[in-house]
């Protein structure tokens, strides 16, 4: 199948479509089918944009600000872009770990880091992940994660 091959175009593409975005966009991380390599024949694009000091206060028309920013830069490439973004400390040291942060941590492959120990962190919190037994099952094209007790609180980071 085209997954892996699809990751290494997208990563190659959105590295260099996506090295001149504004400074206040610490790092750009690609998550999803086509950062597992499992893509189809489609190409869509999950992005989630780390930021401190973005211009935007407001989280919906930030988003929009950030998505903008990105679907120019990448105008034609490829079939669809999702963008989703969060603070850089958020993702650091979140308050709470949802099941999407969970994927994206487990999954994320970093595109752009101007922060520098993007890669590491990740490294670190995959190992924190399998020493803690968190699973990801597969449900059809979905995906859930069992903890290893129920209801236990799970301390990740």
């Amino acid at each position: 199948g085209p997954g892996p091959g699809l990751r290494a175009f997208a990563l190659r593409e959105l590295r260099w479509r996506l090295s001149d975005l504004p400074g206040y966009v610490k790092a750009v991380l690609l998550f999803g089918s086509v950062a597992r390599g499992e893509a189809g024949e489609r190409s869509d694009v999950d992005l989630l944009i780390l930021h401190s000091g973005a211009p935007v206060s407001d989280p919906v028309e930030r988003r929009r600000h950030l998505y903008k920013l990105v679907a120019e830069r990448l105008e034609g490439v490829f079939e669809s872009v999702t963008v989703i973004d969060t603070e850089l400390e958020q993702f650091l040291k979140p308050g709470t770990v949802t099941p999407l942060l969970l994927n994206i941590y487990a999954d994320a492959v970093v595109v752009v880091d101007r922060v520098g120990g993007i890669e590491e962190f990740l490294q670190r919190v995959r190992g924190r992940i399998r020493e803690l037994g968190l699973l990801r099952v597969r449900d059809g094209r979905a995906y859930y994660w069992v903890l290893p007790k129920p209801l236990e609180k799970v301390e990740l980071l």
